[in-house]
């Protein structure tokens, strides 16, 4: 890759991501699928690569449009990634594959992820006093991380890193994470399991208190304090922030357990993907 010159024009480079065992964990319908979490490593590496005084610890606008399918036993992915520099302090950078239509004579750019990172200071997302989030208020019900992996958040156990039981009310959700224990890349944004968990706690939250099964779709603001490391535990607080109607919305924070916030997440978007077709089972419903 060579160093991006021109503003204001998006630059496009090859990228031959490489497939580790532990991402054939992420599944759905019986298809494997890049998690939106890879996928934002992926981008921060390559922004990190051509603009070395950008602060990749503050990522904003994020959006998942589409997922990006791993064929059984594929080692790679042959993908693109997109970087546009607007002058003003923020790089975008999107993850994109490219396929051909059925006649073969058109080739079509599919988007997967989309970020941007800004090079100066970010505005921090307020931070309540971790002890305010130790308890839920409200009827409070917990699930156990088993029960959770088995019917709610089906992955396989790369992916299952709620640890215990996952707490709800309609306050909120309160879990503790695992940092993992793969062959992730934690060096670039933390370990990418954590934060993995919360959107899984924020899907369960959803399916008890909406009916509906949701999958991440993107979010306003995620800013990294201290990135989280493999093989360390961490405590997530989730708060709805708009569940009338899809998107649904988030604020989230992670932290150590000295108290600490390891990240902040603003406007954490979650949305049915499904058409429909997906329902969660009838013993998480909320009792009405």
């Amino acid at each position: 890759m060579e160093n991006v010159s021109r503003l204001n024009q998006k630059q496009r480079y090859p990228l031959q991501l490489k497939v580790h065992p532990y991402l054939f964990d992420h599944y759905l319908d019986g298809k494997t699928i890049l998690p939106a979490v890879e996928a934002l490593i992926v981008l921060a590496k390559a922004v990190k690569l051509h603009f070395p005084k950008i602060n990749i610890n503050c990522l904003h606008n994020a959006r998942f449009p589409r997922f990006l399918i791993m064929e059984p036993e594929v080692k790679s992915l042959n993908a693109f990634v997109d970087l546009s520099d607007s002058g003003t302090g923020v790089i975008a950078a999107s993850l994109t594959t490219s396929v051909k239509t059925k006649a073969g004579n058109i080739t079509r750019m599919l988007e997967h992820a989309y970020v941007e990172f800004n090079i100066n200071t970010p505005d921090s997302i307020p931070v309540h006093p971790f002890r305010s989030f130790e308890k839920l208020s409200g009827k409070c019900i917990n699930i156990p991380a088993d029960s959770v992996y088995r019917e709610l958040v089906p992955f396989g156990p790369a992916y299952q890193n709620i640890i215990g039981d996952l707490s709800l009310s309609p306050d909120g959700a309160l879990a503790y994470l695992s940092g993992g224990n793969r062959e992730v890349d934690d060096d670039i944004l933390g370990s990418p399991f954590p934060f993995d968990a919360v959107m899984h706690a924020a899907c369960v939250w959803t399916q008890r208190f909406t009916d509906v099964v949701p999958f991440p779709v993107g979010f306003d603001k995620r800013i990294i304090y201290q990135k989280t490391s493999k093989e360390k535990t961490y405590l997530s607080r989730i708060i709805p922030v708009k569940f009338d109607k899809e998107p649904f919305v988030f604020n989230a924070w992670i932290f150590d357990l000295q108290g600490n916030v390891c990240e902040a997440i603003d406007g954490l978007q979650m949305r049915d993907v499904s058409q429909g077709k997906r329902k969660p089972p009838s013993w998480i419903k909320e009792e009405s």
